[in-house]
This record gives structure tokens, C-alpha cells and sequence, in this order.
């Protein structure tokens, strides 16, 4: 019993620092440098980057 308590306290720790530092890198602004990217590195139709 003990050592089920000490998997779900580790996996609930582990989702709550997921769900923190997905917050905070939401929050934080782009760098200005990277506002227009021209991406000519690969072919791929479907990649989020190309527009």
C-alpha cells in the first residue's frame, strides 16, 4: 500500500510540474527576432511553421 501511494504521489507531481511549465510558456513572449521566419529547411507540406 505504501508503495502504491508513493507511484500516484509521483505521478501527480509530475503532472502538476507539466501543467505549471506549460502555463508559463504560454505566458512568455516571442523574441522579437523570431517573428518572421522564412523556413526553407525541409519540404514538408503539413508542418505547423509553414504558412
Amino acid at each position: 500500500m505504501p508503495g502504491t501511494l508513493i507511484a500516484i504521489g509521483i505521478i501527480v507531481l509530475v503532472v502538476v510540474i507539466y501543467i505549471l511549465s506549460y502555463a508559463l510558456n504560454e505566458k512568455t513572449a516571442k523574441p522579437e527576432e523570431c517573428e518572421d521566419l522564412e523556413c526553407t529547411s525541409c519540404k514538408a507540406a503539413d508542418c505547423s511553421h509553414r504558412k
